[in-house]
């Protein structure tokens, strides 16, 4: 009688433990509505910078890979992060990023990081690009890699997180030497 006590305590366990490892993590489970801003001591090329939490979308061309979606801010400029979470990923350096909206308009961003094997995505957001992503409804990412093209469809809990992230970034005023949270 122990011993089939251990073994379906086992086989609980085992299951329990696939099953949560199978959770999706992405972000779309609920809209954020608080800013979550943070700004710490650390220096960006010698500037302050602070950040809003990441949001996860999870690549809708391959199983079992995620991508993190980050919008930071230096000085008075809204930058965009992007990372594959993958191993051994280089982004392309001809086209890096499309971004698709309702209306059917595309805008093409291209990476102002180096070029680099490590899924790494950096553009500073021009006024015309934050007017974009505000006034128009993004439905779908498309980044280009050496390998393969990944394509991120956006729901509207991403749409609304990215928005709400904009402004808040948007009225954020960095900070000289304090820390905020």
């Amino acid at each position: 009688m122990l011993r089939f006590c251990i073994i379906f305590c086992g086989i609980f366990f085992f299951e329990y433990k696939l099953y949560a490892q199978n959770k999706p993590f992405d972000s779309a489970q609920f809209a954020h509505f608080d800013c979550g801003i943070i700004q710490s001591k650390q220096k960006l090329d010698h500037r302050f910078f602070a950040s809003v939490p990441a949001i996860r979308l999870r690549i809708d061309n391959d199983k079992q890979m995620y991508a993190s979606f980050q919008l930071g801010k230096r000085k008075n400029k809204i930058y965009l992060y992007l990372k594959l979470l993958g191993e051994d990923i280089c982004i392309n350096n001809d086209k890096n990023v499309d971004v698709y909206f309702k209306t059917g308009e595309v805008i093409v961003l291209k990476n102002e990081f180096p070029i680099n094997c490590e899924s790494l995505f950096a553009r500073q957001l021009s006024k015309k690009e934050l007017k974009k992503f505000k006034e128009n409804e993004m439905t779908q990412l498309q980044i280009y890699t050496y390998k393969k093209n990944y394509e991120i469809y956006l729901n509207e809990v991403h749409r609304q997180d990215i928005l709400h992230y904009i402004n808040c970034l948007s009225a954020y005023k960095i900070r000289k030497g304090e820390i905020h949270k």
